[in-house]
């Protein structure tokens, strides 16, 4: 029987770097951002019966869930967006659209 071979521990960090694109970090790193600074830029009731859907070229996606929701969102759009500049800069996010669908769940 051959013996085995002691490994050391391996950082989960490390691993990630050996699956993931040099791109993704930076990817991750700002869509988590952007959930942070939409936790803080939309009031709680709002926030918990909606939901970010994606992030693609400057523009965030929600899906809230009734339209009565979504009408409530865009009034409350140029705040958004004033917040969401501050917390991640100028030109991270230009445009909020909201589409009716499930929600949080």
């Amino acid at each position: 029987m051959s013996k085995r071979k002691s490994e050391r521990p391996v950082a989960v960090k490390q691993v990630l770097e050996g699956i993931l694109k040099p791109g993704d970090w930076q990817v991750l790193e700002l869509r988590q951002k952007v959930r942070t600074a939409w936790e803080k830029a939309v009031p709680g009731a709002l926030r918990e019966q909606a939901r970010l859907v994606d992030l693609k070229r400057h523009e965030l996606w929600v899906e809230a869930g009734s339209s009565a929701l979504v009408q409530e969102l865009q009034f409350l759009k140029p705040m958004i967006l004033k917040a969401m500049e501050k917390a991640l800069g100028p030109g991270v996010i230009k445009e909020v659209r909201f589409k009716v669908g499930g929600g949080k769940t």
